[in-house]
């Protein structure tokens, strides 16, 4: 059986684009001699569509998509789309068979996740039936997404109680003693896929170890279609494939044939002809693919939402340069404006580091002095301040002039602006708010300190674009004289340790002082942790890296007492 798998990057309500992009694929793989093909979850109407997938007119307009598609589609295949339920909500994630000019077959999802930045109980009810239908002589069988994250090898599978889809396929194949049936009730798996990136994650899958045990645990090969593409915050690294499991093949080894990882790909699969797989794309290549997910995440969000062009400051430190770096990666060196913003106390070095990198990158490059602005709030506000010191309050007179002006650039060239700050420092707080936390979306603000140098020595691998200076200088908001982060911070590789085991783990700050920490160090930390939520809660869109971001992947209160 060849199967196509159209691994397409979708957009959130574009239905007309979506079901273009099907039709488009699934005129390739009839003409390439597929005999069916399948797309990603939730592939006419882009995922995820959160509380946009309640509005009526999108389910009416899936509805009437997905007939016009039934239609029109040169080869049959299993699409992504909404339908109404007779549940609470009254919306179903679904998985349509067209084939013969109409919808033949439907699933509807059975679990969702509702942890880290899922909440799809919020905006779907839970379909509990299984689809098993006969096609050319093999018996196919329908799962979506999380339907087969449930063995017993997957921690988030005891979230699942009642019907689980993967044991009623399983049943097909084998009797309730594990023994192999001598009528086969399936003959190949499908899942339709929108499986989050992240470090962690991919992990998971590494080698296909998951994806293969499920083809094992069904006793039939596994065909996955993942998402891939940016949409909002979250980030879909494609890499769908097909899968035999171990105690399938002959010699005892996984099989598996795979597409192409942060771009679409579309490929015809020979799911009996595995024996010469080229390998695993699902594995986590480390900063590679950090790299790979943000550049596409980064092209996804500036072009979905409709702009063309970005902007961003430029302090010579190294969290900008990484910035620019991956903007004039993701949407060409001529859309990217990076713009200078010295102070009275601005370095030579500061300003000569901004200025090459744009040279090394090819971006247009601008000079704004921030201190005629700076002088202005000062005067205005001498007459209010009198009597106090100059303080934290004086510095921050300066980034926000920063973001005055950038936010002014931004409306009147038409860009997006981009924010430039790191986890580590929206951790602690170590950004002022309207100021240096402007912007449309932060690129890496699920990095860590030492994941930025860590990035910017692999972007500079092949010839250099960010200058060495600002990879080698001591990291500094320049807001005040020969100030340097690690004035009031630890140095960034044991600050990044205590926030990935506070954040990520979620050990609690003795666990973490028992890891070998210091204990007013780690108490320290916590705190500015705690004490700038409310700063977080303001910030751009950043971009999902990791197995815990900030924003929806991490909801804390603002009004409640300070637990250490």
């Amino acid at each position: 059986m060849r199967i196509g798998i159209g691994q397409i990057n979708t957009t959130v309500c574009d239905i007309e684009g979506n079901a273009r992009k099907i039709e488009d694929a699934c005129e390739y793989f009839a003409a390439s001699g597929a005999d069916f093909a399948i797309f990603p979850e939730l592939s006419l109407v882009g995922y995820s569509p959160k509380d946009a997938v309640l509005a009526q007119r999108l389910l009416e307009e899936s509805g009437a998509a997905l007939d016009a598609l039934a239609k029109c589609v040169k080869l049959p295949c299993l699409i992504g789309f909404i339908r109404p339920s007779g549940g609470a909500i009254g919306r179903y994630n679904s998985a349509a068979w067209l084939e013969g000019g109409r919808v033949k077959h439907i699933y509807d999802k059975a679990l969702f996740p509702n942890y880290d930045v899922f909440d799809e109980p919020r905006v779907f009810d839970s379909g509990a039936e299984p689809l098993v239908f006969e096609y050319k002589g093999k018996k196919i069988g329908v799962t979506v997404c999380e339907d087969i994250w449930t063995l017993e090898s997957v921690p988030t599978a005891r979230r699942y109680k009642g019907f689980r889809p993967l044991d009623s396929l399983r049943r097909l194949n084998f009797d309730a003693d594990g023994r192999p049936r001598q009528t086969r009730g399936l003959d190949i798996a499908l899942n339709i896929s929108a499986s989050v990136f992240s470090k962690t994650n991919d992990n998971v899958r590494k080698s296909g170890a998951m994806l293969c045990q499920v083809s094992d645990y069904l006793g039939a090969p596994l065909v996955w279609c993942n998402l891939v593409g940016g949409n909002d915050d979250l980030i879909f690294a494609g890499g769908g494939g097909a899968y035999v499991g171990a105690s399938l093949a002959a010699d005892g080894k996984c099989k598996s044939a795979v597409l192409k990882k942060f771009e679409e790909d579309f490929r015809v699969i020979d799911v009996s002809n595995l024996e010469n797989s080229e390998g695993d794309a699902a594995d986590y290549n480390s900063i590679a693919d950090v790299h790979a997910a943000l550049v596409m995440a980064l092209r996804d969000f500036v072009r979905k939402s409709g702009f063309k062009k970005v902007i961003l400051g430029l302090s010579g430190g190294i969290d900008s340069a990484l910035v620019a770096a991956l903007a004039a990666r993701a949407l060409g060196a001529e859309n990217v404006i990076g713009v200078s913003l010295p102070s009275k106390i601005s370095s030579a070095h500061s300003k000569d580091d901004a200025r090459i990198l744009a040279e090394n990158l090819g971006i247009k490059y601008l000079t704004v002095p921030i201190s005629p602005v700076v002088d202005g709030a000062e005067e205005s506000l001498k007459e209010v301040f009198k009597g106090y010191p100059q303080d934290v309050t004086e510095e921050n007179i300066q980034s926000r002039a920063r973001g005055l002006l950038l936010m002014a650039m931004s409306n009147k060239f038409g860009a997006m602006l981009l924010s430039t700050g790191n986890k580590s420092e929206c951790a602690v707080g170590y950004c002022t708010l309207y100021g240096d936390t402007c912007g449309g979306v932060a690129p890496i603000s699920d990095l860590y300190k030492t994941e930025v140098y860590e990035l910017s020595r692999y972007i500079n691998k092949n010839g250099v674009k960010i200058p060495q200076n600002s990879i080698d200088k001591a990291p500094s908001a320049e807001l005040r004289e020969n100030q340097t982060d690690q004035d009031s911070l630890p140095p960034y590789n044991v600050l990044d340790a205590i926030l990935e085991l506070f954040i990520e783990k979620r050990l609690g700050p003795q666990e973490i002082v028992e890891r070998g920490f210091e204990r007013e160090v780690v108490y320290d930390v916590i705190k500015k942790i705690e004490l700038n939520e409310y700063k977080r809660k303001q910030f751009a869109y950043g971009l999902k890296v990791t197995s815990v971001a900030f924003g929806t992947g991490r909801r804390m209160p603002l009004a409640r007492k300070i637990r250490l």
